[in-house]
């Protein structure tokens, strides 16, 4: 499978949905997206793509970001495309996994 491109990927600042304050969505926060490509089928995940980021809000009063433009798997081996998520100083983590190949948006909205 190839690695996903984020070059295109963005994010929705009219869907921030939080005060800024509550862990880990806290004030000068600053996060990294990546996604890679998986098939249930196989049981094999692509390289995950490059970070992208850094992203923090602009109006610096609200976290977690809509993002939008989540590529798709081109040679469509893909059945599901999982989100990973970063913010400076801690542990990467896969926060969702997309069942499709589909979908092009996901608010992130988990702690």
């Amino acid at each position: 499978m190839p690695k996903p491109d984020v070059s295109k990927m963005g994010y929705n600042p009219a869907n921030f949905a939080y005060w800024i304050g509550e862990e880990p969505w806290v004030p000068k926060y600053q996060v990294y997206y990546a996604i890679s490509f998986y098939n249930a089928k196989t049981k094999v995940e692509s390289a995950r793509s490059d970070w992208w980021g850094p992203k923090s809000d602009p109006k610096k009063l609200y976290g977690r970001f809509g993002l939008i433009r989540i590529p798709t798997d081109p040679t469509g081996q893909a059945t599901a495309r999982r989100i990973w998520r970063k913010f400076i100083a801690q542990e990467e983590k896969a926060i969702h996994e997309i069942p499709d190949n589909v979908t092009t948006k996901y608010q992130d909205d988990i702690r």
